[in-house]
């Protein structure tokens, strides 16, 4: 009894135990399921947020990606980041941040820079402002002046139809006095024609007249047809050996100390070679030392020392003496004309001309004044001929003027004279010349 008691007391605790269990479990899991359930609708509402928010992402993003790249339908994915930078340009940016940071600066950086140039515009305008003014103003002025000058034109042009009327009326004038001085000039030329005629007529008779002169003068010129009667003297003595010898003229026939004569066995010796129509040189020459009235001392000019060598021939009494540019009875006239070069140093000058001058007068002779010739010379010694002057340049200065007009006038004189000397017969000498015949160049 007892153990059937015990089995079914410890059944039932069993039970109840199970029960209570059963019972706590029954409780337990129904309070987890109504946890779960608020877990679960909690999970709901959460997914439900999290899906609202991924809708707003995704919508943000999408307005992020269009307001970044222009293109609304942007979806996101794993190139959404690299197709937004390419879209961007912006393939080497590595934080938008730090590049948005970069251009603000440059942003500020212009919008200061802008603000400069704003500054620089307005300076700009004020200053092209006052340039207008300005330039209105000279506008002005230069209508101002314009006018001016327009009315100075006017009157310019008043004056200059003035000038012309008596312009006009001057060639009218000028026309009359032509006709009036042509007609005179024609009336003019017929009595000068009738003078020529008369004058013509009168030239031959004295062309008859001079050319029985000149056959008078002729004895008297460098080269006369006899050649004997250049003999100015003789030698009537020689003082032996001292080389001095005694001559038959003197200060009376205008001798002076210095003169040089050719001495010659005789007047026939006394002759002109044909082959270059030169005097033949004397036997020797002799140097006037002293001068008395009618007879000099003269001294024999070693042959060595001026003519070269050739046989001596001795100077005796009764020999002739002779020089061509010099005469006891007679006094030559000689006409010195240009600038002459003595020394030889290529530079011919007036001073060189009075020596030439000087030397003439020392021989006796008459030296003529002037650039004519006259009638009574025998004589014309010239000097270096100038040279013909070239054509002036179009700029030639007054002074070039000057010196061209003198230099063609020389040169023409100097033509004129010679080429007249030439028709006369009258003889030409240039300074070698001359000496040659005071036989001070031999």
């Amino acid at each position: 009894m007892n153990q059937r008691t015990t089995g079914l007391v410890v059944g039932l605790v069993t039970f109840v135990i199970l029960t209570v269990g059963l019972l706590a479990s029954t409780i337990y899991f129904a309070i987890e399921a109504g946890g779960a359930q608020e877990k679960r609708k909690n999970a709901e509402e959460a997914a439900t947020a999290a899906q609202r928010r991924a809708s707003q992402v995704d919508g943000a993003y999408k307005q992020l990606a269009g307001f970044l790249t222009g293109e609304g339908d942007a979806t996101p994915g794993e190139d959404a980041l690299a197709n937004m930078k390419k879209a961007l340009g912006a393939e080497g940016v590595a934080n938008l941040k730090v590049e948005l940071d970069g251009l603000r600066g440059t942003r500020d950086q212009l919008t200061q820079d802008n603000a400069n140039l704003k500054q620089r515009m307005q300076a700009l305008d004020g200053q092209l402002k006052t340039a207008r003014d300005e330039a209105a103003k000279a506008s002005a002025g230069a209508l101002a002046a314009g006018q001016r000058v327009e009315g100075d034109i006017t009157k310019y042009r008043e004056n200059v139809d003035q000038y012309g009327k008596q312009v006009n009326d001057t060639v009218r004038d000028i026309s009359r006095l032509q006709d009036e001085i042509d007609q005179r000039r024609r009336t003019e030329v017929a009595n000068l024609q009738e003078k020529i005629d008369s004058e013509s007529v009168s030239r031959a008779t004295l062309e008859t007249r001079v050319t029985d002169l000149q056959k008078a003068v002729d004895q008297y010129r460098v080269k006369p047809k006899d050649a004997a009667s250049l003999a100015d003297g003789r030698v009537i003595d020689v003082a032996g050996e001292a080389g001095e010898v005694f001559l038959s003229i003197g200060s009376r026939q205008r001798v002076q100390p210095g003169m040089i004569f050719d001495v010659y066995d005789s007047l026939s010796a006394i002759q002109y070679d044909p082959g270059t129509n030169e005097l033949v040189p004397g036997k020797a020459r002799v140097q006037v030392l002293k001068v008395d009235e009618d007879t000099s001392t003269a001294r024999i000019i070693p042959e060595e020392r001026r003519w070269g060598s050739r046989p001596p021939r001795p100077v005796v009494k009764d020999d002739v003496i002779a020089n061509v540019i010099f005469s006891p009875e007679y006094r030559y006239s000689f006409l010195v004309h240009g600038l002459f070069d003595v020394d030889n140093d290529g530079v011919a000058t007036a001073a060189e001309a009075e020596f030439v001058r000087g030397r003439i007068a020392a021989w006796g002779g008459k030296v003529v004044d002037g650039d004519a010739l006259r009638g009574d010379l025998d004589f014309v010694v010239m000097g270096v001929r100038p040279s013909k002057p070239l054509d002036l340049p179009p700029d030639a200065d007054e002074g070039e003027y000057t010196a061209h007009f003198e230099q063609k006038r020389a040169f023409e004189t100097y033509s004129s004279l010679f080429d007249e000397a030439q028709k006369a017969r009258i003889p030409v000498l240039n300074w070698n010349r001359m000496q040659v015949l005071t036989n001070e160049g031999r």
